[in-house]
This record gives structure tokens, C-alpha cells and sequence, in this order.
């Protein structure tokens, strides 16, 4: 019998910081915090209730199906904020390897196989806490 995988960590945190005055934090900003292990990455980006118009239509399919995070910054600058949004970034052999999952606007969602990405992410915002048990579907370890 083999033991099931243990579960991939990932931590939420809100989307909102105190102000004065209070600020929202953008995709682009999670990107940038990411330096370099994120400028490798291809993403696979999910925003059902993306504003129309928001970028032309052959964007939005190259977006739907991997989109490097350089044109991904290009396209999703710090005042743009959405509802709710999945981006799965994926390396180079094709694995994936980090989620950030957009959730009612309110908070942020992120899971990785690399510790690195966790531990920037309570470093940059210390109310990060665990994701709640369900919260994820199945990412491989």
C-alpha cells in the first residue's frame, strides 16, 4: 500500500492592507514579489468574470493557454483588479508548480511545491495564514 501524497502547502492572506489609505494588492504586485523564480514561469490564467474588452481576444486565448510572466505583467498593471482569478504558473519541463488563486476580491490564494515562494509570502505579508482544509483541489508534490 502506498501513502497518499502529502498535501501541497499554501497560505491565504488578504487582498486588502490597512492604509492609510487602504490598498489593494494587484496581480502584478504577487508577480513582481516573486523575482526571479516567477520570470521563468508560463501561465495559464482564469478569470471568468474578467471585464470585457479587458485585453483583444487573441490575448485572452494565448492567456487561457500559457502566457509568459513578462507579457503577463504587460497586460495586468497595478490598477487592475479582479473578481476572482486562477493563475497557474508552470516551469519549464512543464510541471505545476505555483497557483495564486484570486478570491471574491477580498483575498489571495497561494500554493506551491517551493518553500522559497511561501516563506516570501509571509514575508511580504504577514497576515498570511494556511489555507483552510478543501480550499485547493489536487496539485502534485
Amino acid at each position: 500500500m502506498t501513502a497518499a501524497p502529502s498535501p501541497v502547502p499554501s497560505l491565504t492572506f488578504a487582498a486588502w492592507r490597512p492604509g492609510p489609505p487602504p490598498r489593494y494588492v494587484p496581480l502584478a504586485e504577487l508577480l513582481v514579489r516573486l523575482g526571479s523564480f516567477g520570470l521563468g514561469l508560463t501561465w495559464k490564467v482564469d478569470l471568468p468574470d474578467a471585464p470585457h474588452g479587458w485585453i483583444p481576444s487573441h490575448e485572452w486565448a494565448t492567456a487561457r493557454h500559457g502566457i509568459g510572466t513578462l507579457r503577463l505583467l504587460a497586460l495586468v498593471t497595478p490598477e487592475v483588479q479582479f473578481v476572482d482569478g486562477n493563475y497557474d504558473g508552470y516551469d519549464a519541463d512543464g510541471r505545476l508548480v505555483l497557483e495564486l488563486q484570486e478570491f471574491d476580491g477580498t483575498s489571495w490564494d497561494v500554493r506551491s511545491v517551493d518553500p522559497w515562494v511561501l516563506d516570501e509570502v509571509r514575508r511580504w505579508f504577514p497576515d498570511a495564514r494556511p489555507s483552510p482544509p478543501g480550499a485547493w483541489g489536487e496539485l502534485p508534490a
